[in-house]
């Protein structure tokens, strides 16, 4: 047994220098249509974590990873989207730290969107679709 991990632990070395050699010799480009621009798009990223227990052994835990991106398409027109990633569920605790899964773990994709217009300097219309707005999503579906 510790001779095939030992051989995995090798493998997995030399797979990563020789991805860190092909990576910097190859810059890939990020592939869009040709009516995107790349440079209107920014990305970034968030994570959380939260869960808590009550006073009749009851708890809860969720965890939250979103992908943020935003297009502009020009001064007065962009876009939004939030891709939330939403793992969740529930426990019963026993005594120390020990506790014992409820069997409802849950996992789920919710996507969130905002396109915002600016025909002028004091109007903007905004249309939007959110189905996951606040931090406390569990709590909200039980």
């Amino acid at each position: 047994m510790k001779k095939i991990i030992f051989i995995i632990l090798i493998s997995a070395i030399a797979i990563m220098l020789n991805a860190e050699i092909i990576s910097n010799a190859f810059k890939p480009t990020m592939l869009m249509p040709s009516f995107l621009n790349s440079n209107n798009l920014s990305m970034n990223h968030s994570v959380s974590f939260f869960s808590g227990i009550s006073s009749n052994k009851q708890s809860y835990y969720q965890s939250v990873y979103t992908n943020h991106l935003k297009y502009k398409f020009n001064s007065k027109l962009d876009l939004n989207v939030d891709l939330n990633f939403v793992n969740f569920g529930t426990a019963t605790y026993k005594s120390g730290i020990e506790f014992e899964g409820n069997n409802d773990n849950t996992s789920k994709i919710l996507p969130d969107f905002q396109l915002n217009y600016r025909p002028s300097e004091n109007m903007n219309i905004i249309i939007e679709y959110k189905q996951y707005g606040s931090n406390n999503y569990f709590s909200r579906n039980r």
